[in-house]
């Protein structure tokens, strides 16, 4: 699309900078699919091309571009100006999307990367501030502001070009200003030159634009940014404080007042237009995580309609639900040569399965299903050349999530002034002889900010081990004491638990406990010391029964595994999904609901009572596939080998039985 959002960071962690940029480009693109202008319209009809024509409108009216005449442009102009593109996507509501954007990856030639990176709020951020909200039990208002970037004005000048059916659909808005500039090719397609006035999704600066523009509003306002994440910016109202979080258009507002969080809305609204979408109550859906703040003083995150397309999106039945994530031999792997005589590596096909499906995984676990993070961490290091293993790992672990579909992570607040944090690291887990890092921290109840991840380097044993686990967590510890301060809460304890009693002392005292077997260690594993003797840290021992971040060092089973889960989830030991359905909104769970049995539906309806463009999709998706569909006459169903053409085809039957039901109900 040519838009670079580039996360804030921690300052010390390069790594979270990979990281979240990729997280963000899942949230964007593997978790929704998207069409050209054309397969939207053959995919969805009119309902498309209103959509576009809305989104055509808005750049129409916001002023984004003016029409030129072909000839009034230099050769030079012609040859750079940007391709327009729009894509066309269905949302889980149901509605139909369209995204107008340039093409700028051309702007790469001169423009530099670096003066084109945008901050996004990190996630971190987000889960900690959603704790204070529920503590504090503030109201939370939503924000959407539509058409973000076309309200930034370029700095620079852009020539765009506008061809097809997209180019007629612009002359449609204004016969009378597009009109007269639009000409035909030699092969008859249309096209529309037009010079940018606005800022535009898909141009490199655009986000920068935005952001900064957002910044300037709101400081204008009376807030002050966060250093440590530049996308949270707080106000002092009435003696307490309002917080918003933003990542590029989509805003998240606190306050204990709703009238001073309206007073805002107001604002923001003479400044973007009356268009901005605005959301309170007491569940928001924001940036793919579901948030219930309706218990008091505990909010409840969770991702069940994500979770819930990872299952119709897996080519398999997944089969029964499992009661832990993996089994022992999680992180034991085949040997290469032995997988190329026994030919146990993944097809090409399969193999894309199993990377869209880990990608899906990866997302949800960063945020709200912390519990998972052990295996995910595991198979991304899998991806490039997964073999059957690694597919019956996957399996076990989308099984588990079958048995705990409807578990939400839940955080709330002891106390702002002690931040606690769990470190441990297995030894020698993986086939090259590296451990295994995990770490957790809390302010209560849940984990906000939690991780699993393989160390970087090999050690002589457990206690080194250890030590550079502590090293790896260090600058997720040292970041949040420094968010939580600069949001203007005095931490008066940051408390790390270990249960290696030698490497508490490594990592206190430093040289001086360090003997010729650890002298090989680089001394930036001592950097914990100086924080130490700094007071911004302290390390403490806990027994190893007591350290919850166990779970995300191992494949960890039975009463230890859901002892353990159940700290870094705050849900029950004894964790009953059933139960825990019962307590969530209805909106927040996946649709449709209702007593609908895919297979027995599909089964007795036939190919004759499909709508043409039901079949017409059915086939669609075989064209990705390359598979061959026939129907089935014995059976009236679909036959294919393809899981996912399977699984669209009873969708399409289940949403046509379910519109029925509905016409039913209201006659």
């Amino acid at each position: 699309m040519g838009v670079f959002h580039l996360p804030a960071p921690s300052p010390m962690d390069d790594d979270a900078i990979v990281e979240d940029h990729v997280i963000m480009h899942i949230l964007g693109v593997v978790l929704a699919e998207q069409y050209s202008i054309n397969k939207g319209i053959r995919q969805f009809g009119e309902r498309a091309k209103d959509s576009v024509r809305k989104e055509l409108r808005q750049l129409h009216d916001y002023v984004t571009y003016i029409p030129v005449h072909a000839h009034e442009l230099t050769p030079e102009q012609k040859k750079q100006a940007l391709a327009s593109l729009i894509f066309i996507t269905e949302k889980r509501c149901g509605r139909i999307k369209a995204r107008a954007c340039a093409n700028g990856s051309a702007q790469r030639k001169y423009i530099p990367k670096e003066t084109t990176a945008s901050p996004t709020v990190m996630n971190d951020s987000v889960m900690i501030t959603s704790a204070v909200e529920a503590h504090e039990e503030r109201e939370v208002v939503t924000l959407d502001i539509p058409g973000a970037f076309l309200h930034a004005d370029l700095d620079e000048e852009v020539v765009m070009l506008i061809r097809g059916q997209l180019a007629d659909l612009m002359v449609e808005v204004d016969p009378e200003l597009y009109g007269p500039y639009l000409r035909k090719t030699k092969k008859g397609e249309s096209i529309l030159y037009v010079k940018m006035l606005n800022a535009m999704y898909g141009l490199l600066r655009s986000a920068l634009l935005f952001y900064l523009k957002l910044v300037k509003d709101l400081t204008d306002f009376g807030f002050e940014l966060n250093p440590y994440d530049p996308c949270v910016a707080n106000k002092v109202v009435n003696g307490t404080q309002m917080t918003v979080v933003w990542h590029v258009d989509d805003l998240k507002v606190s306050h204990k007042s709703k009238d001073e969080i309206m007073k805002l809305v107001g604002y923001i609204k003479g400044k973007y237009g009356e268009g901005l979408t605005v959301h309170d109550g007491h569940v928001h859906d924001y940036l793919g995580v579901d948030h219930d703040y309706s218990e008091k003083g505990v909010v409840k995150m969770s991702m069940m309609k994500h979770i819930d397309k990872i299952f119709k999106d897996f080519p398999e039945d997944i089969g029964k639900s499992s009661q832990t994530l993996a089994s022992e031999n999680l992180f034991k792997i085949r040997d290469p040569e032995e997988n190329d005589k026994s030919k146990k590596w993944l097809d090409p096909e399969r193999t894309k399965d199993f990377h869209h499906s880990v990608a899906q995984l990866l997302f949800v676990s960063t945020r709200v299903r912390r519990d998972i993070q052990t295996a995910v961490a595991f198979l991304t290091t899998r991806v490039k050349k997964p073999d059957q293993d690694d597919w019956g790992k996957l399996k076990r672990v989308l099984k588990y999530l079958k048995g705990t579909k409807h578990m939400r992570l839940r955080l709330s607040v002891d106390n702002l002034g002690v931040i606690h944090w769990w470190v441990d690291a297995s030894y020698n887990v993986h086939e090259d002889c590296k451990g295994q890092t995990g770490a957790m921290m809390s302010l209560g109840r849940g984990a906000p900010i939690s991780f699993s991840r393989k160390q970087k380097l090999n050690v002589r044993s457990s206690c080194q081990g250890e030590l550079v686990g502590v090293d790896d967590a260090m600058p997720y510890i040292l970041w949040a004491r420094y968010f939580i301060e600069a949001q203007g809460y005095t931490v008066e304890q940051n408390i790390v638990f270990q249960d290696n009693k030698s490497t508490i002392l490594l990592a206190t005292n430093g040289r001086w406990s360090s003997s010729k077997r650890t002298k090989h260690i680089k001394s930036r594993y001592f950097f914990v010391k100086d924080k130490v003797d700094a007071g911004e840290v302290s390390v403490e021992y806990r027994p190893t029964d007591q350290m919850w971040c166990d779970v995300l060092t191992k494949p960890k089973q039975g009463q230890a595994f859901r002892k353990d889960r159940a700290m870094l989830m705050d849900c029950d030991v004894d964790y009953c999904d059933e139960k825990s359905r019962s307590d969530i909104p209805a909106v927040l769970l996946p649709t449709p609901e209702g007593p609908v049995d895919a297979d027995t539906v599909t089964s007795i309806v036939s190919q004759d009572n499909m709508s043409e463009k039901d079949r017409r999709s059915v086939l669609d998706v075989t064209k990705k596939t390359r598979q061959t569909v026939t129907w089935d006459a014995a059976q009236n169903r679909v036959s294919s080998k393809n899981g996912k053409v399977r699984q669209r085809h009873r969708e399409l039957v289940i949403a046509r039985v379910m519109r029925d039901r509905a016409a039913a109900a209201a006659a």
